[in-house]
């Protein structure tokens, strides 16, 4: 049975992602992922991903442990390659395949999001949690891990990075409502998944080069980008969105025309 099931509203793909019955993320998961990030990228019609749990009550619980001890009596055997090395996974493919979507992802977090669950959610754009008596965070040092994914890199970029080398130290795990004021995620709904939804289908209304153009920026401000480096980058993009196609000048003439609640709405 798919772990990974797709459905489309207009421009919108949404993946539910679920392995009963405890909605742990494993290396199935992670090659369906990859698979249906691969398909939706080369979709012109697929302008925004949403993704969401499957089981009630979970996003994605975290990784699943089982497979995480199997790494590690492999590696410890010498069988794994030299230590220190990047395991040969999907689950690495697909996250790389993520941080670096060219297309506007949202995370409807519609329950518990730990661990490799929360690594997966900071891979996103928007992240939406909703209301509800579960936990969101890195809680692998209780366990005598990190998080592998860059969980601590990640949280650091939204939370900055006393705070979060504070949490992962103590593998600290908060609810919905103090994930908010922290910044982990961007919104509170009582239904996650009607927000971002609501949320994506007004992203699949804008023209596209310009979406495209904001996630490479950011991608290079959070690299470290100087100011000065990141002014001119801004200025080549810009350029870009106006010769791409004829999306954004469309907009502008309406604009011009007396249409000025375009960028109202």
């Amino acid at each position: 049975m798919a772990q990974v099931t797709a459905s489309d509203d207009g421009g919108v793909r949404l993946l539910t992602i679920a392995n009963p019955p405890l909605g742990y993320m494993n290396a199935e998961t992670a090659t369906e992922l990859l698979d249906h990030l691969r398909e939706a990228q080369t979709d012109d019609a697929v302008r925004v991903i949403v993704f969401t749990g499957g089981v009630p009550g979970v996003f994605i619980r975290h990784y699943d442990v089982g497979e995480i001890v199997a790494v590690g009596e492999i590696a410890a055997s010498g069988a794994g390659g030299e230590a220190g090395e990047r395991a040969d996974s999907p689950v690495y493919a697909m996250f790389d395949l993520l941080l670096d979507y060219p297309k506007p992802t949202i995370a409807a977090i519609n329950g518990m999001c730990m661990g490799g669950g929360f690594e997966f959610a900071l891979g996103c754009d928007i992240r939406i949690a909703q209301h509800g008596d579960y936990t969101i965070g890195l809680p692998e040092t209780r366990l005598g891990i990190i998080p592998g994914l860059g969980g601590l890199q990640l949280l650091s970029h939204v939370v900055g990075l006393a705070r979060a080398k504070e949490m992962v130290l103590r593998g600290r795990v908060v609810d919905p409502h103090e994930a908010l004021r922290l910044g982990m995620v961007h919104e509170l709904a009582s239904d996650a998944l009607a927000q971002a939804m609501d949320v994506a289908r007004d992203l699949a209304l804008l023209p596209q080069g310009g979406l495209a153009a904001v996630k490479r920026m950011a991608a290079l401000v959070s690299a470290g980008e100087a100011l000065d480096q990141g002014i001119n980058t801004a200025a080549t993009e810009f350029m870009g969105t106006l010769l791409a196609n004829d999306e954004a000048m469309s907009r502008m003439r309406e604009f011009l025309a007396g249409g000025e609640d375009i960028v109202a709405r």
